[in-house]
């Protein structure tokens, strides 16, 4: 850019000149200004495109497909493929286009379930050109380990050309091999560099790597469908409670009790203010908070009836929308104290909205270590 600078005074700056004559060097002087600038411009957003193909039209099927990957059959795959054909088939000098072009079809490929084709598609884009991302990240969940899987994003992403979207599945790696906090980190620095249908895919993954953070492992199996932005069941309390802390090993000696045997136990036991309650059916606040006060008391009545014998004689409630006297009363304002749960206005609970498993995953790691 010096030599431009250099360029640009010795056309505006020479000896007089007719304006006619300025005028077209002036007209010069921007092209040039606009050439050089275009050079800063990411290979993977404008490519050397054929005659008749827009230069955006690759990042738009790419949204597509990292759409369609979010939420399997939101985009009908079949019209996307047809088109990356077509432009497969025209020709072109620009390597990191064909490359490019064999990604995104290897991508669809393995979103229709054509494992095999896939590999042959991602054999030719990484022939043509190593650099495209793309490949590798496509590469990486064709992996048959977890452990293979984090090695081949890796390798590739000194390789890649930005690296923003194998940072983002590098993050989704490593939270499947419970590195919390360099998943967090992964996902921190890629997700703002890429477009919304990225957090979309990647955004739940995200938000466990945020809860889960101060975890030393990965959540076990029978753990990990409940650990989500969505309402944890009361049957999922009771398992997760068993899977990830030892704080029912009270209860079951330290065994391995089926959910639906646990569940019925700590049903009996109180632990759910409904004799009735349905293990599907989804929790509220109320009731992971009377869950987490039962697994707090330990057993012990003086604990788990402490508030209502506090507020006895003035028999009213200090949280306006939980009454004295509700089944919920000591759990609510002993979770709340305790600092386990909070109030989500200062003043009252909420107890009715759904609590999300990612939500009561925080919550109970704070419930376990109280004493």
């Amino acid at each position: 850019m010096k030599g431009t600078g250099a360029m640009m005074k010795t056309i505006l700056c020479k000896e007089r000149r007719s304006p006619a004559a300025a005028a077209a060097l002036t007209v010069a002087a921007a092209m040039i200004i606009a050439l050089t600038s275009c050079a800063t411009i990411q290979r993977d957003v404008l490519y050397d495109a054929p005659a008749g193909e827009q230069p955006a039209e690759l990042a738009e099927i790419e949204a597509q497909l990292a759409l369609s990957r979010a939420l399997p059959g939101s985009v009908s795959l079949q019209p996307v493929r047809a088109r990356l054909a077509e432009l497969a088939g025209a020709p072109s000098s620009d390597t990191a286009r064909s490359a490019r072009i064999l990604s995104l079809s290897a991508e669809a490929a393995l979103q229709a379930g054509e494992k095999s084709t896939a590999s042959r598609l991602l054999e030719r884009s990484q022939a043509a050109y190593r650099g495209d991302e793309l490949a590798s990240v496509v590469s990486s969940r064709l992996a048959r380990t977890p452990e293979e899987r984090l090695a081949i994003l890796e390798r590739a992403a000194p390789l890649a050309d930005d690296g923003a979207r194998i940072r983002a599945e590098l993050g989704s790696a490593l939270l499947a091999l419970g590195r919390m906090r360099e998943a967090l980190a992964a996902f921190d620095a890629a997700l703002p560099r890429l477009g919304p249908e990225y957090g979309r895919l990647y955004g739940d993954d995200r938000e466990r790597a945020y809860a889960l953070r101060d975890s030393e492992s990965a959540p076990s199996a029978g753990s990990a469908s409940s650990l989500t932005k969505n309402p944890i069941t009361m049957l999922g309390m009771a398992s997760v409670a068993q899977s990830e802390t030892t704080a029912l090993d009270r209860i079951t000696g330290g065994a391995p009790w089926s959910a639906g045997v646990l569940f019925e136990r700590l049903k009996a036991s109180g632990w759910y203010a409904d004799s009735g309650a349905e293990a599907k059916a989804p929790a509220s606040r109320k009731d992971a908070a009377l869950f987490l006060w039962s697994l707090m008391a330990r057993g012990d009545v003086r604990v788990s009836s402490r508030y209502t014998t506090r507020y006895a004689s003035r028999g009213q409630s200090p949280v306006p929308d939980v009454p004295y006297g509700s089944p919920y009363f000591d759990a609510v304002l002993g979770v709340v104290e305790e600092g386990v749960m909070s109030l989500v206005d200062g003043r009252n609970f909420d107890p009715d909205t759904p609590a999300t498993g990612l939500d009561f995953y925080g919550w109970l790691l704070l419930a376990a270590d109280w004493r």
